[in-house]
């Protein structure tokens, strides 16, 4: 563990077992079935940042319900201790990735999607280098969309990853380290 280095934690996935846009999109299916069509529909020419903010405008997270990793949330518990800062930071949608940020009280701030800025992959870097001007971190992650942000890292600190991408990262000539998925509900 590099004990300098700011650390950035994935939510969906690495963090909690669901994928947050996933459960609001759901239940704003099931509450409004028309007006989610009429939002499919705009959403090919708005994009996914404009869909994510009308589904999650009023959704509210079930955050006693979510499937927590605790191997993931005693390894931040463990880079907070030696005085490093954590962000969490997803591709959720802000006000939801803020609801478990809010709830755990572990990470000094959250990032998400919002303003037309979605925060999944390559954006993840291109955020943190030109908007928090950080140059030098650790990611965990769990997605074959995290690769980019691996490799501009120069190392792999994983969770939770699919056969798929443990034979990706395998291939990947980058220091690597898994931290064990253990999901549980909180």
């Amino acid at each position: 563990m590099n004990d300098t280095k700011i650390l950035f934690v994935d939510l969906d996935g690495t963090l909690i077992k669901e994928d947050l846009s996933n459960l609001a999109f759901i239940d704003f299916l099931k509450k409004h079935p028309f007006k989610s069509i009429f939002y499919l529909f705009i959403f090919l020419f708005k994009g996914k940042p404009f869909l994510k903010e009308k589904i999650s405008s009023s959704f509210n997270v079930p955050l006693k319900k979510l499937t927590y990793n605790q191997s993931a949330l005693e390894y931040v518990k463990l880079v907070k201790n030696r005085h490093r800062v954590v962000y969490l930071i997803s591709g959720s949608h802000q006000k939801l990735v803020d609801q478990v940020h809010n709830h755990l009280k572990i990470f000094f701030e959250s990032f998400g999607t919002k303003d037309n800025f979605n925060m999944v992959g390559i954006n993840k870097v291109t955020f943190i280098r030109n908007k928090l001007n950080i140059h030098d971190f650790q990611y965990l992650g769990n997605s074959v969309k995290d690769i980019p942000i691996w490799n501009f890292c120069k190392n792999i600190l994983y969770t939770n990853a699919n056969h798929r991408l443990k034979k990706i990262i395998v291939n990947l000539d980058l220091e690597k380290q898994e931290v064990k998925e253990d999901f549980k509900s909180y």
